[in-house]
């Protein structure tokens, strides 16, 4: 009766998907693990990033039931050490095990704490192996699912096969002229960077703007060469009036100073007359002449003057200070001037340098894709394959190279790299379109022969 009634309870355990499928055959208090059906799970060694199913329970021979321990059965992922953690029992290596063993483990860990007399009864199965990651030139790289047995063949299916594309379209023309329009847009940024950088010498030599040969000879120079002029004008005119406006502020504060003055030294001579008068009243009263309300009088008159001196001489001390800072101000507006004319100078002439650099390489490269053309490169014969694999283990990271054939683990990452010529290497192309270069009689110059001779670019 107990063994049909622990084969029911087994075969509900049938369901869960990937499940290996135990009988416990109980029998006088011992119990003994049957396989039921063979898988290759079954035997898979254990590994980081791996997700188990563990079922636990034991055999009640009392009530003659097979209790499971829910609290503990479930769902787990093994850690990066190689460590499972689970409730009541807590963490077990699992790295370098089979499930069977692992399963016998956590039997006699929980048999041991909870101190029961009869088998407990432990069932592993790997529901989900570690992943493989695939990089390189493949045309869908990424991180999935790995199985026992996969090869490195099929690892790169799952990722779409190998980026190897069988020929490149090289587009001389249309090259020519993406190169031609970054020409003429550098040039004109180019001649309004020259106009500008003759204005700014115009006002450091205070003189009116020299036209430069370069912009003389452009279309836009003239209109270019006005408009910097009005600029120039705007900003002396601008100049001119916030130095009048601090000028005149000066001037009043001088003639401002010149009355305080003025009244500082009425004020001191009115303080020396009382102070005279309050002498001789003090010698009046000595004697008995005089009285002494005469005396307080003229002490509080020569207090009353002193306090005035003092008002007088704290405006001018501030009038004094405020053409100071009128006479700063002064000097920051034209050291201003100065520091943002030189300013202006070195980066005007570094951009133009550097404008001539580049139109120098859309120069060449305009030249380049004219005489190419548009081709056909084939690339399949440019490039040799290699597949190298990087494993982590207990010791570290290794990376080998690996065959077609060659079977992968979990966690293992495979990179595919395609090997391609170098820049000096010779790559054929097979050309669509017919050569320009030497193809036109100088009586009938080509659009795509009419070159300046500085640029190799048609002339604008």
């Amino acid at each position: 009766m107990a063994r049909d009634i622990l084969l029911k309870t087994l075969s509900a355990l049938r369901g869960i998907p990937r499940i290996l499928g135990l009988c416990l055959l109980i029998a006088g208090g011992n119990s003994v693990s049957v396989q039921a059906e063979t898988s290759t799970a079954a035997t898979e060694t254990l590994g980081p990033q791996q997700t188990i199913s563990v079922q636990i329970g034991r055999w009640d021979s009392v009530d003659e039931v097979f209790v499971p321990f829910n609290a503990i059965a479930g769902s787990y992922q093994i850690n990066a050490n190689g460590t499972v953690s689970l409730p009541l029992i807590g963490s077990v290596q699992a790295t370098g095990r089979t499930p069977d063993e692992l399963g016998t483990e956590l039997s006699q860990r929980l048999q041991d704490r909870m101190g029961l007399r009869s088998d407990v009864q432990t069932i592993v199965i790997i529901l989900e192996f570690a992943p493989i990651y695939v990089l390189g030139d493949v045309k869908a790289p990424g991180t999935y699912p790995h199985v026992p047995g996969m090869t490195v063949l099929q690892a790169l299916s799952l990722s779409g096969g190998i980026n190897r594309a069988s020929s490149a379209l090289v587009r001389g023309e249309r090259n020519s002229v993406n190169a031609l329009g970054n020409y003429r847009v550098m040039e004109l940024d180019q001649i309004r960077r020259l106009a500008r950088l003759a204005r700014l010498e115009a006002e450091e030599e205070g003189k009116d703007i020299d036209v430069p040969p370069e912009l003389a000879a452009s279309p836009l120079g003239a209109e270019l060469i006005e408009q910097e002029r009005e600029i120039m004008v705007s900003q002396q005119s601008a100049f001119a009036s916030n130095l009048a406006q601090i000028e005149e502020l000066e001037a009043l504060l001088l003639e401002r100073i010149a009355r305080l003055q003025q009244q500082a030294d009425l004020r001191q001579r009115q303080l020396s007359l009382l102070n005279e008068e309050l002498e001789n009243a003090a010698s009046l009263v000595e004697r008995g002449l005089s009285t002494v309300s005469r005396e307080s009088d003229l002490q509080r008159a020569v207090t009353d003057q002193q306090v005035r001196l003092l008002e007088v001489e704290t405006a001018q001390l501030s009038a004094e200070q405020q053409l100071s800072e009128a006479r700063r101000d002064r000097l920051d507006l034209t050291n201003q001037r100065d520091r943002e004319r030189v300013q202006g100078l070195q980066e005007q002439r570094a951009a133009i340098a550097e404008l001539g650099v580049k139109m120098e390489t859309e120069a060449a490269l305009f030249a380049e894709a004219e005489r190419t053309g548009n081709g056909l490169v084939e690339l399949s014969a440019l490039t040799s394959l290699t597949l190298q694999i990087t494993r982590t283990g207990p010791d570290g990271s290794i990376t080998f190279v690996v065959g077609r054939n060659d079977q992968i683990t979990g966690g293992d990452v495979l990179e595919v790299v395609l090997t391609r010529p170098g820049p000096n290497g010779a790559i054929p192309v097979r050309r669509l379109s017919p050569e320009t270069v030497g193809t036109v009689t100088p009586d009938e110059p080509s659009s795509s022969t009419k070159t300046q001779p500085a640029t190799g670019l048609p002339p604008s």
